[in-house]
């Protein structure tokens, strides 16, 4: 009975301090450490790893939801064979994430279906798991947000928020529905993530076709170069689509004559 009493209060002072894994988990663990005769310490250590692990995977799942990732697209699913115009050994250094420590760009060109977005959305993923802050938009889904700031002045507000994530990825830069204000806008945010934020870009279009994408060729010149500086670029040449070639890719079949 007096167990009985102790583990309650336990529970519920545990719930006090917002300890709810360890309040959740007090007896099963207990019941462990009886039945495998774990000392005072071990018994301890596992209450608190009980806490710490829930902690971490709810950290996870906030850092996921922010981030907003269009699919389900890691590395755990990614074809690594599939295709030969990629550069392995050059993925698998973006994989150790250095990049996202040092605040460096990293910019992936290919045509479409190539990979690009599952590339991307795998290293923001990989991020998340390790603890960084990410946020993935589409080029468009980006501009049209920053251009709605502008309606009641608190665009420096939202692009100081951008600013203090570790990760963006930028996803489908090509030609787009532009708006004059579209490029200085990006500009001046990707002037407030420099040195402060890792940006991952995704273009099925050349680095000279950028200027006309936005529409202005002068400021879009000052959006690539601050892009390059220190950047690791992935260029997926000659790449086939995913789509067209991969395993779920339709197929055609020849009809026989009759």
């Amino acid at each position: 009975m007096k167990k009985n009493l102790l583990v309650d209060r336990l529970k519920e002072n545990f719930r006090i301090l917002r300890l709810k894994d360890m309040a959740q988990n007090l007896e099963t663990i207990l019941e462990n450490a009886q039945s495998e005769k774990q000392g005072h310490l071990e018994f301890l250590a596992q209450l608190v790893d009980t806490q710490v692990n829930g902690y971490k995977n709810r950290s996870l799942e906030r850092r996921l939801k922010q981030a907003n990732f269009p699919r389900n697209m890691s590395f755990d699913n990614f074809d690594w064979n599939f295709q030969p115009g990629l550069n392995i050994e050059h993925l698998k250094n973006l994989k150790t994430l250095n990049f996202v420590s040092k605040h460096q760009s990293v910019l992936i060109l290919g045509k479409t279906g190539c990979g690009k977005t599952h590339i991307a959305s795998a290293l923001g993923l990989a991020a998340c798991e390790a603890g960084f802050r990410v946020k993935f938009y589409m080029l468009q889904e980006l501009l049209a947000y920053l251009y709605s700031t502008l309606a009641d002045e608190t665009t420096v507000e939202a692009i100081e928020k951008l600013a203090r994530l570790d990760l963006i990825i930028i996803d489908r830069i090509g030609f787009i529905r532009t708006k004059n204000e579209y490029a200085s806008l990006l500009l001046e945010m990707i002037c407030a993530c420099q040195d402060r934020v890792s940006i991952i870009t995704t273009s099925n279009i050349s680095i000279e076709e950028w200027g006309q994408a936005f529409g202005s060729v002068s400021i879009t010149n000052d959006i690539v170069d601050r892009l390059f500086y220190r950047a690791s670029i992935l260029n997926i040449k000659k790449g086939i689509s995913y789509r067209l070639h991969g395993p779920e890719a339709p197929q055609l079949e020849l009809m026989e004559e009759s």
